[in-house]
């Protein structure tokens, strides 16, 4: 078997698809920027890990096929829409649910985040996740299980402080916003941005 790995302008890619798709927008970060706000850097970090152990282990799925035979199958994908979409409009409801002038973090229907593995599970009916393996699994191009395994640890590394980014956003927000009308703004702001997603989710 050829263990060779594959040449550095394919891991240079691989660190760039990392960071273009976990720096940018999304279901994730915008879950983790309202975290943030809402709980705290440390009470948001099993929600961050159970997103990058999530899709790492999607990732390695598209590395190893999984991935391709899912999307080639038109059921599973209407399936993963209407699940994915369906979840951020739970938490964008959630999101809303906060008793007026009840401090970040206390409200009565959303007292905690999102555990690791709520945000693990998450993944697998995130559409943008599966096609970030995909495109993880296209620039190795049918690596072995060495490559794969290196290739995982890269995409990881690279995703981790992108998405810790959103979530420390989140908590700069929640010390500017001193009111509770202020906090209620920015939460039917992000609840908005969600169904906003899951609606282009729908749509995509």
């Amino acid at each position: 078997m050829d263990t060779a790995l594959p040449p550095s302008a394919a891991w240079q890619a691989l660190a760039l698809l990392a960071f273009s798709t976990a720096i940018t927008p999304g279901p994730n970060n915008l879950m983790l920027l309202a975290s943030g706000a809402r709980f705290g850097l440390l009470r948001t970090l099993p929600h961050l890990l159970g997103v990058v152990f999530g899709t790492a282990m999607l990732v390695a799925a598209s590395i190893a096929g999984f991935g391709a035979l899912l999307l080639a199958w038109p059921l599973a994908v209407h399936v993963l829409k209407v699940a994915g979409a369906g979840y951020l409009v739970y938490l964008a409801w959630r999101l809303t649910r906060r008793a007026p002038g009840t401090p970040a973090g206390d409200a009565p229907s959303a007292g905690h985040p999102l555990s690791a593995l709520q945000a693990l599970g998450f993944q697998f009916v995130n559409p943008k996740v599966w096609m970030m393996g995909l495109a993880a699994a296209a620039t190795l191009q049918a690596a072995d299980a060495r490559t794969a395994l290196l290739g995982v640890a890269l995409f990881s590394a690279v995703a981790l402080p992108c998405i810790l980014l959103w979530a420390a956003f989140g908590v700069v927000i929640l010390r500017v916003l001193r009111t509770a009308r202020a906090r209620a703004m920015f939460d039917l702001a992000i609840a908005i941005a969600l169904v906003a997603t899951a609606l282009m989710m729908l749509a995509g």
